[in-house]
């Protein structure tokens, strides 16, 4: 329930198997049937390609599993053809392969966004403007710039193709790049230029 509630504050759904509908406000107080649970077994999915959101809505419906997603991204892109046994995660990760967005599962609750590229994206522009700053006031070489701009290119191609290809980043990927902006937070330090 209170999801539905930081949901709606957020302008987003959550797409709720209990009634089979979409809900976008506050709970409505509907007594789930204990069937309406979401399901963390492999389960038979069957979709065709589709409008993301109505996807969402079957997924929700065939998994128990409700899924929270931003109105407009769910508006503007279109869920893969879904055939087979998946697990619920699965089979939302295949939905949204190759669309961009992001899988998260956070306690049982499944979220679609796009917050890990959103702050890979956040991080790459503050860099960006560090290393134009530190350059501007002759901190920084021409070549120590192009070669953190490199860097940063590097980072941002890479962490977008691995989204849109899985459909999620891995932690281990995470991981990875967080130790990469540690490199560039610490080749950037006063101290160091």
């Amino acid at each position: 329930m209170r999801y539905q509630r930081v949901a709606q504050r957020l302008g987003q759904r959550l797409f709720h198997a209990g009634a089979g509908v979409l809900l976008g406000g506050i709970a409505l107080g509907v007594a789930m049937p204990a069937s309406a649970a979401c399901q963390i077994q492999a389960m038979r999915y069957d979709y065709p390609a589709q409008r993301l959101d109505q996807a969402l809505q079957q997924f929700a419906h065939t998994s128990g599993c409700p899924v929270e997603v931003d109105d407009a991204l769910a508006e503007e892109h279109q869920a893969r053809a879904l055939a087979g046994r998946f697990t619920p995660e699965a089979a939302l990760i295949q939905l949204v392969r190759g669309s961009g967005l992001e899988v998260h599962l956070d306690n049982d609750h499944y979220r679609i966004n796009q917050s890990d590229r959103e702050r890979i994206n956040d991080l790459v522009k503050t860099f960006r403007y560090r290393i134009e700053s530190a350059l501007d006031g002759d901190q920084l070489s021409q070549n120590d710039a192009r070669a953190l701009n490199t860097q940063l290119d590097a980072i941002e191609a890479q962490s977008d193709q691995l989204i849109t290809e899985q459909g999620f980043l891995s932690a281990a990927e995470k991981a990875s790049y967080e130790r990469l902006f540690a490199w560039l937070e610490g080749r950037l330090a006063p101290g160091n230029l």
